[in-house]
């Protein structure tokens, strides 16, 4: 791909996708990255509240392969992340009893969107711009010489020009899209059904601390399969609005499994906060009394285990790629990303 006319455009703006962008970047090629939200991080989103970030998708991140624990030492050395040095416990049939996990555990700050932020650093980028419309011309003008990529979105623009795109939203995002046409219909049949299961997230504030010494707890039994205190996750605790001045939040971020998520799907969000209130209760084995909180859905969150991962997809210059493709995981987006802009940059050489 030529330094000065590669285009590459990437769908979604998570962690997958800002790995992509920054890959690409460092070969010189000139990338546009398009997304439906408001801002970066996709899973990796947080949340602005008061003096303080949630993180209602990824709560942490490990480092287990060589070329992310690089990346991981550069973004602790320009403040991105820091380690989060918690000493888990798991709730399962026994009750709750400190886990021997000693696995380094990792968070961007002051939110997990930080570390997405860093990759893009200048990169183009186009928010609450949601992609409709995905096209292929085999015009002679494309920069390459084997035609080109046109995406239009819902509220009318239209980006064109591109030698490759790269999708890294939700698989079933993605098939919707590309079973629209002819061109890309072949690659939306090979993306399986029901890769990602979906989570509701709920911020818990309580009117009074939690009688335990729990930090972040493993849960396998009940409802929930995750909850953390919020002040004991460093950056993000924040002073109370209910309590005497000075006095820090008690506030626990909780998920629900696939299961539980499911059942409670189309549930209005004040139910959820119920269930989720009742479930942390019963983990912690004490009433618990709340002050207010906070309720979000992620249709598309955690990998189905049931389904063998389908590595990357790839259409002559089209890759999709996320944490999907290897089973799940923030180290999995990251690979994904880095592995579909060398697949672009190797599709698009001429040779």
């Amino acid at each position: 791909m030529s330094n000065t006319a590669g285009r590459v455009a990437v769908i979604g703006a998570g962690l997958a996708g800002a790995a992509a962008a920054a890959r690409l970047r460092a070969a010189g090629v000139d990338v546009v990255v398009i997304d439906k939200a408001r801002g970066p991080g996709g899973r990796m989103s947080s949340k602005r509240v008061a003096d303080s970030h949630l993180d209602f998708g990824a709560q942490y991140f490990t480092a287990r392969t060589a070329s992310f624990q690089q990346q991981t030492e550069q973004w602790l050395a320009d403040g991105s992340a820091m380690l989060w040095p918690f000493e888990p416990w798991l709730y399962d049939e026994n009750g709750l009893q400190r886990s021997t996990d000693n696995e380094q555990r990792f968070i961007g700050t002051p939110g997990m969107h930080q570390v997405v932020r860093q990759l893009l650093a200048d990169t183009k980028q186009h928010y609450q711009s949601r992609v409709s419309e995905l096209q292929f011309s085999n015009a002679a003008y494309s920069s390459q010489h084997n035609g080109q990529w046109t995406l239009s979105t819902e509220d009318g623009a239209c980006y064109a020009g591109f030698d490759a795109v790269i999708m890294t939203c939700p698989p079933e995002q993605s098939r919707q899209l590309l079973s629209k046409s002819p061109a890309t219909s072949a690659v939306a049949a090979q993306i399986p059904h029901g890769l990602l299961l979906p989570c509701w997230a709920v911020l818990l504030e309580l009117a009074q601390p939690a009688a335990h010494a729990a930090e972040a707890i493993f849960i396998r039994q009940g409802g929930l399969s995750w909850a953390a205190r919020q002040a004991n996750k460093p950056g993000r605790a924040r002073l109370s609005a209910n309590g005497p001045g000075g006095q820090i939040a008690e506030q626990w971020v909780v998920h629900f499994n696939p299961a539980h998520s499911l059942h409670l799907l189309e549930y209005a969000p004040e139910q959820v906060v119920a269930v989720a209130l009742q479930e942390l209760s019963a983990v912690l084995n004490q009433p618990l009394q709340l002050a207010q909180s906070l309720c979000h859905r992620w249709l598309y969150a955690s990998y189905n285990p049931a389904i063998a991962p389908p590595g990357l997809l790839q259409q002559g210059s089209l890759v999709l790629a996320g944490d999907w493709c290897f089973g799940g995981r923030v180290e999995n987006a990251w690979l994904a990303g880095q592995q579909a802009a060398m697949r672009v940059l190797e599709a698009t050489t001429p040779r």
